[in-house]
């Protein structure tokens, strides 16, 4: 275990983090790129530098299984990162970067699953541009402004989660868990939501938005 160090301007070589565990350390303007990170784990962890607002390098990385626990990952790049089960708990992500990464483990050309675990997470104005994330855990994350043009996530678990300023038609939805989610913007004659399930009280709001008039 590493715990209570800070890392300034590094460039990790792969004997330096395979399988470590780091635990309340400072990464400032770091680069992990295409190292493998499988089954590491970062607990308390800071990978911004606020003042100047510099965010570290994990492109290409091989994340699967890998935590990141209550660490702050504003700014950090992690696209085309193999991330299958990756865990990412109660983290500030905000601006964080998944393009192309891939949450799939491909079975055959056409069958394949997901597995990931990104809850209570900050990813407003996160990019998840292309990513598959279907039947994955995704609760109680805020996706504010979050780009995710092109992406899957039919049959995941997004409850508890904060949306806005969404581009509703840009992603795959259809039986995805929205209860208890703020969903401002979803225009039901416009998004495909087979499967989806929802609450009363969010039957009541998107209702409202097409102009009916519900009673209870």
């Amino acid at each position: 275990m590493i715990k209570g160090k800070c890392f300034e301007g590094t460039r990790f070589e792969q004997q330096d983090v395979a399988g470590e565990c780091f635990t309340e350390c400072r990464f400032i303007d770091c680069n992990f790129s295409w190292l493998d990170l499988s089954e590491s784990r970062f607990v308390d962890c800071s990978f911004y530098e606020r003042e100047r607002e510099l965010g570290c390098q994990l492109q290409g990385c091989d994340l699967r299984e890998a935590s990141f626990l209550r660490c702050d990952l504003t700014l950090a790049d992690l696209g085309r990162s193999q991330c299958l089960g990756l865990e990412m708990r109660d983290c500030q992500a905000m601006g964080i970067n998944f393009a192309r990464a891939s949450f799939a483990n491909q079975i055959t050309i056409k069958s394949y699953f997901c597995e990931a675990h990104l809850t209570g997470n900050n990813f407003s104005y996160a990019n998840f541009d292309g990513c598959v994330l279907e039947r994955c855990e995704l609760t109680g994350n805020r996706w504010q402004g979050a780009s995710l043009l092109g992406a899957l996530l039919a049959g995941s678990d997004l409850s508890g989660s904060a949306f806005g300023q969404i581009e509703w038609t840009s992603f795959n939805l259809q039986g995805c868990d929205l209860r208890q989610c703020d969903l401002p913007g979803l225009d039901l004659r416009r998004v495909n939501l087979d499967g989806v399930q929802i609450n009363e009280e969010q039957q009541q709001g998107l209702l409202e938005q097409l102009g009916l008039i519900v009673f209870p």
